[in-house]
């Protein structure tokens, strides 16, 4: 991985740069011949019940609280054909926004959304299970050969497992933090001290 990060950094200064505007020019979402695809599919359980977790997946407002790299949304609603942007941060401290379109939604059960820049696409199904929630998420990237035969070959799929682990610890970990906000609130007779002094 690390002699793939650098031939990466050669040719397009980070790995985050491959997603600029100027690196991906004439992306097709549509698999062909001239395609090649990354994509990673995680599962996991939360301890949340459906309505919580969604409340997270299928709001994407809510994205910088949990999203690997995100640092605003901008867009007014998030239905089936909704057009918002994300703003994502890199490792070179650029500030890259998105244009993301959302192609499914079933209330509580399933969000999916894609890129038309960089053909990027997300799909996230939840169960309820176990006193808790069964997530199913789908990421991944079609992309030109010609483009991104050395990205998708080398570190493609590392690249897009990695924001998908990160994306459920970020989901777990925001969870939690609700969860702990929530019960301090109605916690009786829990007040903030006064100042010293």
């Amino acid at each position: 991985a690390a002699a793939a990060h650098r031939a990466l950094r050669e040719r397009t200064g980070t790995v985050s740069d491959l997603y600029a505007p100027d690196a991906i020019m004439g992306c097709a979402r549509t698999l062909c011949e001239d395609c090649v695809m990354s994509d990673y599919r995680m599962q996991a359980h939360l301890d949340a019940p459906p309505d919580e977790v969604w409340a997270l997946v299928g709001n994407p407002a809510t994205y910088p609280r949990w999203w690997p790299a995100a640092v605003e949304i901008r867009g007014e609603t998030f239905e089936v054909g909704d057009v918002y942007t994300q703003v994502l941060a890199t490792f070179a401290g650029r500030r890259l926004e998105y244009t993301r379109i959302i192609d499914r939604r079933d209330e509580l059960k399933e969000l999916s959304w894609s890129c038309p820049t960089t053909g990027g696409f997300q799909r996230w199904v939840l169960t309820a299970a176990q006193d808790g929630t069964f997530v199913d998420m789908e990421m991944g990237l079609h992309a030109p050969a010609l483009r991104y035969r050395l990205f998708d070959k080398s570190v493609g799929r590392w690249f897009i497992k990695r924001w998908a682990e990160q994306a459920i610890d970020g989901l777990r970990q925001t969870l939690a933090s609700d969860r702990t906000g929530e019960a301090q609130a109605r916690a009786p007779g829990v007040e903030t001290p006064p100042p010293a002094g």
